[in-house]
Protein backbone atom coordinates (compact mmCIF):
# COMPACT_ATOMS: atom_id res chain seq x y z
CA UNK A 1 0.00 0.00 0.00
CA UNK A 2 1.06 3.66 -0.58
CA UNK A 3 -1.30 4.77 2.16
CA UNK A 4 -1.18 5.06 5.50
CA UNK A 5 -4.75 5.17 6.12
CA UNK A 6 -6.47 2.91 8.14
CA UNK A 7 -9.13 0.39 6.75
CA UNK A 8 -11.23 -0.98 9.93
CA UNK A 9 -12.86 -3.75 8.44
CA UNK A 10 -16.08 -5.72 9.73
CA UNK A 11 -17.46 -9.11 7.89
CA UNK A 12 -20.74 -10.06 7.45
CA UNK A 13 -21.58 -14.01 7.73
CA UNK A 14 -19.98 -16.12 10.03
CA UNK A 15 -20.09 -19.53 7.95
CA UNK A 16 -17.59 -22.59 7.43
CA UNK A 17 -15.96 -20.82 4.12
CA UNK A 18 -15.14 -17.34 6.44
CA UNK A 19 -13.88 -19.41 9.39
CA UNK A 20 -11.68 -21.60 7.18
CA UNK A 21 -10.93 -19.21 4.08
CA UNK A 22 -11.74 -15.45 4.37
CA UNK A 23 -10.01 -14.67 8.02
CA UNK A 24 -7.31 -16.74 7.30
CA UNK A 25 -6.55 -15.06 4.19
CA UNK A 26 -7.04 -11.38 5.56
CA UNK A 27 -4.42 -12.42 8.37
CA UNK A 28 -2.07 -13.44 5.85
CA UNK A 29 -1.97 -10.33 4.50
CA UNK A 30 -0.54 -8.95 8.02
CA UNK A 31 -0.98 -5.42 6.57
CA UNK A 32 -0.80 -3.18 9.97
CA UNK A 33 -3.67 -0.72 8.86
CA UNK A 34 -5.81 -3.52 8.01
CA UNK A 35 -8.17 -4.61 11.56
CA UNK A 36 -10.73 -7.15 11.29
CA UNK A 37 -13.26 -4.79 14.26
CA UNK A 38 -16.08 -6.69 14.18
CA UNK A 39 -18.11 -9.70 12.84
CA UNK A 40 -21.86 -10.53 12.21
CA UNK A 41 -23.99 -13.49 12.07
CA UNK A 42 -28.08 -13.79 11.75
CA UNK A 43 -27.30 -17.21 14.07
CA UNK A 44 -27.78 -16.54 17.80
CA UNK A 45 -24.50 -16.45 19.74
CA UNK A 46 -22.02 -17.61 16.97
CA UNK A 47 -20.36 -13.88 15.91
CA UNK A 48 -19.99 -13.63 19.99
CA UNK A 49 -18.02 -17.15 20.15
CA UNK A 50 -15.66 -16.07 16.76
CA UNK A 51 -15.18 -12.81 18.02
CA UNK A 52 -14.25 -14.08 21.50
CA UNK A 53 -12.29 -17.24 19.41
CA UNK A 54 -10.43 -14.59 17.40
CA UNK A 55 -10.24 -11.61 19.31
CA UNK A 56 -12.02 -9.88 17.56
CA UNK A 57 -13.73 -6.33 19.39
CA UNK A 58 -17.37 -6.64 18.36
CA UNK A 59 -19.99 -8.91 17.36
CA UNK A 60 -23.66 -8.69 16.48
CA UNK A 61 -26.37 -10.51 15.41
CA UNK A 62 -28.24 -8.13 13.35
CA UNK A 63 -25.56 -6.60 10.37
CA UNK A 64 -27.27 -3.47 10.44
CA UNK A 65 -25.35 -2.62 13.80
CA UNK A 66 -22.19 -3.45 12.59
CA UNK A 67 -23.78 -0.79 9.22
CA UNK A 68 -24.17 1.64 12.06
CA UNK A 69 -20.39 1.77 13.79
CA UNK A 70 -18.65 4.81 12.45
CA UNK A 71 -15.46 3.18 13.04
CA UNK A 72 -16.26 0.88 10.12
CA UNK A 73 -15.21 1.89 6.56
CA UNK A 74 -15.17 -1.40 4.75
CA UNK A 75 -17.37 -4.55 5.38
CA UNK A 76 -16.96 -7.78 3.23
CA UNK A 77 -20.49 -9.93 2.51
CA UNK A 78 -19.68 -13.36 3.27
CA UNK A 79 -23.64 -14.16 3.79
CA UNK A 80 -26.01 -16.50 1.91
CA UNK A 81 -26.72 -15.78 -1.86
CA UNK A 82 -30.46 -14.89 -1.01
CA UNK A 83 -29.02 -11.97 1.19
CA UNK A 84 -26.09 -10.49 -0.92
CA UNK A 85 -28.02 -7.51 -2.72
CA UNK A 86 -29.85 -6.05 0.19
CA UNK A 87 -26.82 -6.11 2.40
CA UNK A 88 -24.58 -4.99 -0.37
CA UNK A 89 -26.47 -1.94 -0.76
CA UNK A 90 -27.61 -1.51 2.37
CA UNK A 91 -23.32 -1.32 3.34
CA UNK A 92 -22.83 0.95 0.31
CA UNK A 93 -25.28 3.08 1.33
CA UNK A 94 -23.88 3.45 4.82
CA UNK A 95 -20.70 4.72 2.78
CA UNK A 96 -18.92 1.77 3.35
CA UNK A 97 -16.36 0.08 1.20
CA UNK A 98 -17.97 -3.34 0.36
CA UNK A 99 -15.87 -6.91 -0.96
CA UNK A 100 -18.75 -9.18 -1.79
CA UNK A 101 -18.41 -13.06 -2.16
CA UNK A 102 -19.57 -14.76 -5.19
CA UNK A 103 -22.29 -15.64 -6.32
CA UNK A 104 -22.66 -11.87 -6.38
CA UNK A 105 -26.18 -11.80 -6.55
CA UNK A 106 -29.72 -14.28 -6.93
CA UNK A 107 -30.08 -12.33 -10.74
CA UNK A 108 -29.05 -10.04 -13.03
CA UNK A 109 -31.89 -7.27 -11.81
CA UNK A 110 -30.37 -7.87 -8.62
CA UNK A 111 -26.30 -6.75 -9.72
CA UNK A 112 -27.68 -4.04 -11.35
CA UNK A 113 -29.14 -2.77 -8.30
CA UNK A 114 -25.97 -3.14 -6.46
CA UNK A 115 -23.46 -1.74 -8.93
CA UNK A 116 -26.11 1.58 -9.43
CA UNK A 117 -25.81 1.67 -5.33
CA UNK A 118 -21.96 1.22 -5.69
CA UNK A 119 -21.58 3.90 -8.59
CA UNK A 120 -24.01 6.33 -6.59
CA UNK A 121 -21.79 5.66 -3.25
CA UNK A 122 -18.30 6.21 -4.75
CA UNK A 123 -17.02 3.54 -2.70
CA UNK A 124 -14.25 0.60 -3.78
CA UNK A 125 -16.81 -2.03 -4.63
CA UNK A 126 -15.28 -5.47 -5.36
CA UNK A 127 -16.69 -8.95 -5.62
CA UNK A 128 -14.55 -11.90 -4.53
CA UNK A 129 -13.26 -13.56 -8.29
CA UNK A 130 -11.49 -16.09 -6.37
CA UNK A 131 -8.06 -17.03 -8.23
CA UNK A 132 -8.67 -14.05 -11.15
CA UNK A 133 -5.70 -12.50 -9.41
CA UNK A 134 -3.59 -15.74 -8.68
CA UNK A 135 -0.24 -16.23 -10.73
CA UNK A 136 -1.19 -18.94 -12.87
CA UNK A 137 -4.40 -17.29 -13.78
CA UNK A 138 -2.75 -13.93 -14.86
CA UNK A 139 0.21 -16.16 -16.73
CA UNK A 140 -2.63 -17.51 -18.68
CA UNK A 141 -3.83 -14.15 -19.76
CA UNK A 142 -0.49 -13.00 -20.84
CA UNK A 143 -0.09 -15.68 -23.05
CA UNK A 144 -3.03 -15.44 -24.66
CA UNK A 145 -2.73 -11.96 -24.76
CA UNK A 146 0.86 -12.17 -26.21
CA UNK A 147 -1.31 -15.05 -28.73
CA UNK A 148 1.35 -18.03 -27.75
CA UNK A 149 -2.14 -20.00 -28.47
CA UNK A 150 -2.97 -18.72 -31.55
CA UNK A 151 -6.44 -17.45 -31.53
CA UNK A 152 -8.13 -18.91 -28.32
CA UNK A 153 -11.57 -20.15 -29.16
CA UNK A 154 -12.83 -22.49 -26.25
CA UNK A 155 -12.36 -22.48 -22.52
CA UNK A 156 -13.76 -26.22 -20.69
CA UNK A 157 -14.02 -26.44 -17.26
CA UNK A 158 -15.08 -29.78 -15.35
CA UNK A 159 -15.33 -29.73 -11.74
CA UNK A 160 -17.00 -32.53 -9.23
CA UNK A 161 -17.09 -32.13 -5.28
CA UNK A 162 -18.22 -34.90 -2.66
CA UNK A 163 -21.53 -35.08 -1.51
CA UNK A 164 -21.99 -32.30 0.15
CA UNK A 165 -24.33 -30.16 3.53
CA UNK A 166 -27.92 -30.43 2.93
CA UNK A 167 -27.90 -26.18 3.01
CA UNK A 168 -26.64 -27.10 -1.02
CA UNK A 169 -30.38 -28.93 -1.64
CA UNK A 170 -32.60 -26.12 -0.78
CA UNK A 171 -33.64 -22.58 -2.98
CA UNK A 172 -34.10 -21.05 0.27
CA UNK A 173 -30.83 -21.84 1.62
CA UNK A 174 -28.11 -22.57 -1.20
CA UNK A 175 -28.81 -19.71 -3.83
CA UNK A 176 -29.84 -21.76 -6.99
CA UNK A 177 -27.41 -24.83 -7.11
CA UNK A 178 -24.39 -25.69 -8.55
CA UNK A 179 -25.54 -24.21 -11.41
CA UNK A 180 -25.16 -21.02 -9.64
CA UNK A 181 -22.30 -21.29 -6.90
CA UNK A 182 -19.32 -23.39 -9.48
CA UNK A 183 -20.50 -21.22 -12.82
CA UNK A 184 -20.66 -17.79 -11.42
CA UNK A 185 -16.84 -17.94 -10.63
CA UNK A 186 -16.40 -20.19 -14.24
CA UNK A 187 -18.19 -18.13 -16.35
CA UNK A 188 -16.06 -15.36 -15.29
CA UNK A 189 -12.96 -17.06 -16.22
CA UNK A 190 -14.18 -17.91 -19.32
CA UNK A 191 -14.84 -14.27 -20.21
CA UNK A 192 -11.39 -13.34 -18.73
CA UNK A 193 -9.51 -15.21 -20.82
CA UNK A 194 -11.71 -14.90 -24.05
CA UNK A 195 -11.62 -10.90 -23.98
CA UNK A 196 -14.81 -10.51 -22.44
CA UNK A 197 -17.02 -11.46 -25.42
CA UNK A 198 -20.46 -11.13 -26.06
CA UNK A 199 -22.67 -14.15 -25.25
CA UNK A 200 -25.39 -14.69 -27.56
CA UNK A 201 -26.57 -18.10 -26.50
CA UNK A 202 -26.71 -20.08 -23.14
CA UNK A 203 -28.18 -23.71 -23.51
CA UNK A 204 -27.89 -26.09 -20.37
CA UNK A 205 -28.79 -28.79 -18.69
CA UNK A 206 -29.16 -29.69 -14.65
CA UNK A 207 -30.55 -32.69 -12.70
CA UNK A 208 -30.34 -33.29 -8.73
CA UNK A 209 -29.33 -36.71 -7.53
CA UNK A 210 -30.10 -37.44 -4.28
CA UNK A 211 -30.42 -40.39 -2.88
CA UNK A 212 -29.32 -41.95 -5.82
CA UNK A 213 -32.54 -41.02 -7.84
CA UNK A 214 -31.64 -38.66 -10.99
CA UNK A 215 -34.79 -36.14 -11.97
CA UNK A 216 -34.40 -33.99 -14.54
CA UNK A 217 -34.36 -30.00 -13.31
CA UNK A 218 -38.09 -29.74 -15.18
CA UNK A 219 -38.86 -31.75 -12.58
CA UNK A 220 -37.98 -31.09 -9.47
CA UNK A 221 -39.85 -30.07 -6.59
CA UNK A 222 -40.31 -26.10 -6.23
CA UNK A 223 -37.62 -25.70 -3.36
CA UNK A 224 -34.69 -27.86 -4.98
CA UNK A 225 -31.71 -27.02 -6.56
CA UNK A 226 -29.77 -28.60 -8.99
CA UNK A 227 -26.66 -30.77 -8.08
CA UNK A 228 -25.56 -31.27 -11.51
CA UNK A 229 -25.08 -28.88 -14.29
CA UNK A 230 -23.68 -28.75 -18.03
CA UNK A 231 -23.73 -25.94 -20.26
CA UNK A 232 -22.71 -24.39 -23.37
CA UNK A 233 -22.20 -20.47 -23.90
CA UNK A 234 -21.57 -19.00 -27.56
CA UNK A 235 -19.70 -16.02 -27.65
CA UNK A 236 -20.44 -12.73 -30.98
CA UNK A 237 -16.72 -13.29 -31.81
CA UNK A 238 -17.49 -17.96 -32.45
CA UNK A 239 -15.38 -18.55 -29.32
CA UNK A 240 -17.27 -20.81 -26.58
CA UNK A 241 -17.77 -21.94 -23.09
CA UNK A 242 -18.65 -25.42 -22.04
CA UNK A 243 -19.29 -25.98 -18.39
CA UNK A 244 -19.68 -29.43 -16.53
CA UNK A 245 -20.25 -29.49 -12.90
CA UNK A 246 -20.97 -32.00 -10.05
CA UNK A 247 -22.07 -31.73 -6.82
CA UNK A 248 -22.27 -35.62 -5.67
CA UNK A 249 -20.97 -37.68 -8.42
CA UNK A 250 -19.99 -40.89 -7.83
CA UNK A 251 -15.93 -40.10 -8.62
CA UNK A 252 -12.98 -38.96 -7.12
CA UNK A 253 -13.17 -34.29 -6.87
CA UNK A 254 -12.02 -33.14 -9.90
CA UNK A 255 -11.06 -29.69 -11.10
CA UNK A 256 -9.71 -28.68 -14.72
CA UNK A 257 -9.56 -25.65 -16.80
CA UNK A 258 -8.52 -26.20 -20.50
CA UNK A 259 -7.99 -23.05 -22.93
CA UNK A 260 -7.84 -24.08 -26.57
CA UNK A 261 -6.36 -22.03 -29.38
CA UNK A 262 -5.41 -22.76 -33.01
CA UNK A 263 -1.91 -23.00 -31.98
CA UNK A 264 -1.50 -24.39 -28.42
CA UNK A 265 -3.74 -25.98 -25.28
CA UNK A 266 -3.05 -25.09 -21.70
CA UNK A 267 -4.44 -27.86 -19.22
CA UNK A 268 -4.43 -26.65 -15.84
CA UNK A 269 -5.64 -28.82 -12.70
CA UNK A 270 -6.93 -26.47 -10.08
CA UNK A 271 -7.12 -29.45 -7.50
CA UNK A 272 -3.52 -29.65 -7.70
CA UNK A 273 -2.51 -26.22 -7.69
CA UNK A 274 -4.60 -25.73 -4.51
CA UNK A 275 -2.29 -28.75 -3.16
CA UNK A 276 0.34 -26.84 -3.72
CA UNK A 277 1.77 -29.85 -6.26
CA UNK A 278 3.14 -26.85 -9.05
CA UNK A 279 4.68 -29.36 -10.73
CA UNK A 280 2.22 -30.93 -12.31
CA UNK A 281 -0.75 -28.49 -11.91
CA UNK A 282 -0.07 -27.24 -15.51
CA UNK A 283 0.61 -28.01 -19.03
CA UNK A 284 1.11 -26.22 -21.89
CA UNK A 285 0.88 -27.96 -25.94
CA UNK A 286 1.96 -25.47 -28.36
CA UNK A 287 2.43 -26.64 -31.89
CA UNK A 288 5.15 -25.22 -33.71
CA UNK A 289 5.60 -24.38 -37.88
CA UNK A 290 7.23 -27.75 -38.14
CA UNK A 291 3.94 -29.65 -37.06
CA UNK A 292 5.61 -31.20 -34.25
CA UNK A 293 3.79 -31.25 -30.67
CA UNK A 294 5.94 -29.54 -27.66
CA UNK A 295 5.23 -29.83 -23.67
CA UNK A 296 6.02 -27.54 -20.96
CA UNK A 297 5.14 -27.72 -17.19
CA UNK A 298 6.15 -24.36 -15.89
CA UNK A 299 6.91 -24.20 -12.26
CA UNK A 300 4.91 -21.51 -10.79
CA UNK A 301 3.51 -20.90 -7.04
CA UNK A 302 0.19 -20.40 -7.25
CA UNK A 303 -0.51 -18.57 -4.38
CA UNK A 304 -3.80 -18.31 -2.39
CA UNK A 305 -7.13 -17.21 -4.10
CA UNK A 306 -8.83 -15.08 -1.08
CA UNK A 307 -5.49 -13.47 -0.16
CA UNK A 308 -4.95 -12.34 -3.10
CA UNK A 309 -8.36 -10.59 -4.08
CA UNK A 310 -8.57 -8.95 -0.34
CA UNK A 311 -4.61 -7.50 -0.91
CA UNK A 312 -6.44 -6.10 -3.90
CA UNK A 313 -9.34 -4.84 -1.89
CA UNK A 314 -7.07 -2.95 0.39
CA UNK A 315 -5.22 -1.47 -2.09
CA UNK A 316 -7.54 -0.38 -4.04
CA UNK A 317 -9.45 1.64 -0.85
CA UNK A 318 -5.72 2.67 0.66
CA UNK A 319 -5.19 4.22 -3.17
CA UNK A 320 -8.93 5.54 -3.76
CA UNK A 321 -8.91 3.78 -7.10
CA UNK A 322 -11.42 1.20 -8.88
CA UNK A 323 -10.56 -2.31 -9.29
CA UNK A 324 -9.49 -3.38 -12.74
CA UNK A 325 -9.86 -7.11 -12.05
CA UNK A 326 -13.53 -7.44 -10.52
CA UNK A 327 -15.67 -3.59 -10.42
CA UNK A 328 -18.70 -5.43 -11.11
CA UNK A 329 -19.29 -4.84 -14.42
CA UNK A 330 -18.38 -8.35 -15.53
CA UNK A 331 -20.44 -9.48 -12.98
CA UNK A 332 -23.50 -8.38 -14.39
CA UNK A 333 -22.91 -10.56 -17.81
CA UNK A 334 -22.18 -13.53 -15.33
CA UNK A 335 -25.43 -12.98 -13.91
CA UNK A 336 -26.92 -12.27 -17.80
CA UNK A 337 -25.60 -15.59 -18.74
CA UNK A 338 -26.90 -17.92 -15.45
CA UNK A 339 -29.93 -16.09 -15.88
CA UNK A 340 -30.47 -17.81 -19.04
CA UNK A 341 -28.87 -20.49 -17.79
CA UNK A 342 -31.26 -21.23 -15.17
CA UNK A 343 -34.06 -20.48 -18.20
CA UNK A 344 -32.46 -23.50 -20.11
CA UNK A 345 -32.43 -25.70 -17.38
CA UNK A 346 -36.01 -25.31 -16.86
CA UNK A 347 -37.45 -25.77 -20.29
CA UNK A 348 -35.48 -28.95 -21.11
CA UNK A 349 -31.91 -27.83 -22.18
CA UNK A 350 -33.74 -25.24 -24.97
CA UNK A 351 -30.99 -22.35 -26.67
CA UNK A 352 -31.80 -18.80 -24.97
CA UNK A 353 -30.66 -16.47 -27.17
CA UNK A 354 -29.58 -13.22 -25.66
CA UNK A 355 -29.47 -9.64 -26.83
Amino acid sequence: MHSNKQIRLGIIGMGKVTVQRHIPSISSINNPHVQLLAVADAKPGLAAKIAEDLTIPYAFEDYKQLLAMDEINAVSICTPTFTHATIAIDALQAGKHVYLEKPATMNETEMREVMKAAKESGKVFIVGSNGMLQNQMLMFKRMIDNNELGEVFNVSITRSYPRSADSSKRKTIGGDGISMESASHNVEWALFFLGDPKPVSVTGVGYYKYDNISIPLEQREADEVDDCSLALIQFDNGSSFMYKAMRSAAAPAEYEVSIQGDMGLIKYDVNKCYKEQSDDCIRIYTQHEAGHLSETRPLISCGKTHAAMYKHFFECIAEGKESYISNGERSVVVMKVLDALKLSMKNKGKQILLD
